[in-house]
């Protein structure tokens, strides 16, 4: 891993998450996240709802070519998935089909979703991790940063680091979208006050989301809910 400087970055410990399979998103997502809200999803690639016939129908065609053209098939496929999967999951929150969203891709890794009707602004990041694809979208400005856990480095300072280097990846991320949309929109704001959530990444992999408002809840799909969530679930 690269050394990478500490940054100085408020953590949303004590963010409420609520847990739920993927398939809920459908029954539980009906509207852009409110603010302070993130909706995050942990999709493997073989996801059964991204299948050969929705990748056909829901992708532009920028986004097939894009696929298609890719010089790894397993990478392009997995490119082909997390569009699907954000064009299916987006539809719902905006109330139109997922091969009508808006979607298109800028400079700087950033994707620009637009709203028609304006109510809110939807910011979306999307990144990958081995056979994972982590998908988030807010109200506020968002970047997503994964780490892999170097082989034999199980101590604090190890993880100390690796979660640093997410950090570092999430908020470079961020500010890319913040620069893009300040020079699109020709205005001259304020710095934006970041914030880090850990994501509770499988295996040996670290994640975090950085965003420039503090999270207030977490609607999460496909993660593995936690021992003390899950009792509190059952006991609920």
């Amino acid at each position: 891993m690269p050394a990478t400087e500490p940054i100085s970055l408020p953590q949303a410990a004590d963010a409420p998450w609520r847990y739920f399979d993927l398939a809920k998103a459908r029954v539980q997502i009906h509207a852009p996240p409110a603010p302070g809200e993130v909706c995050l999803w942990l999709v493997p690639t073989e996801f059964r709802f991204a299948s050969a016939s929705n990748i056909g129908n829901w992708l532009s065609a920028a986004e097939r070519r894009r696929a298609k053209l890719h010089p790894n098939s397993a990478l392009g496929r997995r490119f082909s998935v997390a569009r699907a999967t954000l064009r299916l999951v987006l539809s719902h929150m905006l109330g139109c089909a997922p091969q009508d969203v808006d979607m298109n891709d800028e400079p700087d890794e950033r994707i620009v979703v637009t709203h028609s009707s304006g109510e809110r602004t939807v910011h979306v990041d999307v990144a990958y991790s081995g056979v994972w694809i982590v998908i988030a979208v807010a109200s506020a400005r968002i970047g997503l940063g994964l780490t892999v856990e170097a082989t034999g480095t199980h101590d604090a300072a190890a993880r100390k680091a690796m979660w640093d280097e997410a950090a570092h990846i999430g908020r470079t991320r961020a500010e890319r979208a913040e620069r893009g949309e300040r020079a699109d929109a020709g205005e001259d704001a304020p710095e934006p006050d970041w914030h880090g959530l850990t994501l509770p990444m499988p295996g040996g992999f670290c994640g975090v989301l950085v965003m420039d408002a503090p999270v207030a809840r977490v609607q999460a799909f496909g993660w593995e809910r936690p021992l003390e969530a899950e009792s509190s679930a059952q006991a609920s």
